[in-house]
């Protein structure tokens, strides 16, 4: 994409960005403009991959704000054994720790994200709506539009999915999904507040949109660098997840064949290479990416990207017009941090995603020294302005995702225990390097299980999984009181009370 799109892509951002949620759009003439010509919808598809960056992980929503760090993004981690929160830290952080939501935090961190995903939902309705109404049907670029605004759409209800979905990732189907909206949004009316619909229906339009996006998207994926758009490849590695996280509660048999069939669909791809260096992690996935606030033209921007990303969010669209990433909350330290037992209990000696003494290497150290320069934090995000790279999807978990399908579908399987060795021997420098794991290693299929469990935090660790994962295979949480139920989040009050209660409160915190 040359500059001068960028730009006008931002400047058209901008402009979508300032309508209110409560408005309705008003005028047809401006939508047949934008969406009857494949390069002026592009500029509006791409709007809404910025909306979907700031629902998921907290990008800037303009220059002069680079404090907002998503509530979506975090909770994947607080409330987990991985970060602990400060007493004094933010009261939406401690929330997600203790499971208890004060009204303030429901009306406040909880809406926040409520309102960003169906924001970032309804900019992809606008897309596919706009383009299907208006675009030459006929035209491939148009049909591509469309596959990614569904993508886009399915991305963010399966994160609104996982953190409301009252028991989406404890197998119950009948529970309370989420409000469906596939169409653009046109203003509030209180006679036609549509209601929760159940989590199976909701799981049913997230696949149905996923799988329709495929057929119209290219096959190959995008070279390194341009990971930040769909491609077909891109979309089977999200369905791998959606199917592991729908069905391992239960030990689905369908979902898990879907899993396999996807996630082996993605390794399949000559683009995607699983590097073999102890030193990949810190050198090619999370380089450093540190802001100096006293230059105004330090502005990070990596030129080489690890070819085992799959969809990411870059730090720089435009070097200066657009910075993104996830603010500072893990490089600063000053509301949570990695306590010094998780490192203990978590990664062996020598394991380069741990803490490795004096080597530039690992990915846990102290961070910032401006703010509890003793503590520890993660080094996936270094820079203290907010400028990261945020990996969505990479090739880690997607062997991850496979190895645990197959094991829980087949038992210890030799592929199984492939992908399972690749991630753990990895990080170790070669003459360090740990045993390969065999099948006489492991008591049955559920220990097996278990060690691809433990491996999946140790590698994907701080990217927004692991209250999930837990969640999904019945563990318990930092907080081990908290039953199934209350591990979600809570409607926000607001949608409950402006609805009169059409919109229901989940279980837990009624």
């Amino acid at each position: 994409m040359d500059m001068k799109k960028i730009v006008y892509t931002l400047m058209l951002t901008a402009v979508l960005a300032s309508c209110n949620l409560d408005l309705a759009p008003e005028n047809v003439m401006v939508d047949q403009t934008v969406y009857s010509e494949p390069k002026t919808a592009q500029a509006a598809l791409f709007g809404a991959y910025v909306r979907m960056n700031i629902f998921l992980a907290g990008a800037p929503e303009d220059q002069n704000n680079y404090s907002y760090s998503s509530y979506c993004w975090l909770a994947g981690d607080l409330g987990t054994e991985n970060l602990k929160t400060r007493e004094d830290g933010s009261t939406g952080h401690i929330a997600l720790e203790t499971g208890e939501y004060e009204n303030s935090v429901r009306d406040g961190d909880i809406l926040t994200s409520w309102i960003k995903g169906y924001n970032a939902i309804d900019y992809a309705n606008n897309v596919i709506d706009g383009v299907t109404k208006f675009g030459d049907l006929e035209n491939p670029e148009n049909k591509r539009i469309i596959a990614e605004g569904r993508f886009l759409r399915a991305f963010n209800y399966f994160n609104l999915l996982k953190m409301f979905g009252d028991g989406a990732l404890t197998g119950n189907g009948d529970g309370l999904g989420l409000i469906i909206r596939d169409k653009p949004y046109d203003g509030y009316n209180p006679d036609q507040i549509q209601t929760r619909t159940t989590v199976d229906k909701t799981w049913e339009f997230i696949i149905s949109d996923l799988e329709q996006a495929i057929p119209d998207l290219p096959a190959t994926p995008s070279a390194a660098a341009s990971r930040f758009v769909a491609t077909a490849p891109v979309v089977k590695a999200l369905l791998s997840r959606v199917y592991l996280y729908k069905g391992s509660y239960t030990n689905d048999r369908a979902c898990m064949d879907k899993v396999i069939e996807y996630a082996t669909d993605v390794l399949e791809c000559d683009a995607y290479i699983f590097e073999s260096l102890s030193t990949a992690h810190r050198r090619s996935l999370f380089p450093s990416n540190e802001y100096d606030n006293n230059l105004a033209s330090s502005y990070p921007d990596p030129v080489a990207r690890s070819s085992e990303i799959i969809f990411f969010q870059p730090s720089r669209i435009s070097t200066e017009l657009y910075p993104n990433g996830t603010s500072s909350p893990f490089f600063t330290k000053r509301t949570f941090f990695i306590e010094p037992e998780y490192l203990a209990e978590t990664y062996a000696e020598g394991d380069y995603r741990g803490f490795v003494e004096d080597s530039p290497d690992c990915l846990i150290g102290n961070g910032s020294a401006n703010y509890y320069p003793d503590d520890l934090t993660t080094l996936k995000f270094t820079n203290n302005a907010g400028y990261d790279d945020v990996i969505f999807i990479r090739l880690s978990e997607i062997k991850l995702n496979l190895a645990e399908a197959i094991a829980r579908r087949d038992g210890i399987t030799e592929e199984a225990l492939k992908h399972l060795n690749d991630i753990r021997r990895r990080p170790f420098a070669p003459e360090a390097r740990p045993s390969f794991l065999t099948a006489a290693d492991f008591d049955g299929k559920d220990a097996f299980i278990a060690e691809i469990l433990a491996e999946r935090n140790r590698e994907l660790a701080f990217e927004s999984h692991q209250r999930w994962d837990l969640i999904r295979t019945g563990r318990p949480l930092r907080n081990a009181d908290l039953p199934d139920a209350q591990k979600i989040l809570p409607i926000p009050d607001y949608e409950v009370n402006i609805s009169k209660g059409k919109i229901e409160q989940n279980t837990a915190f009624r």
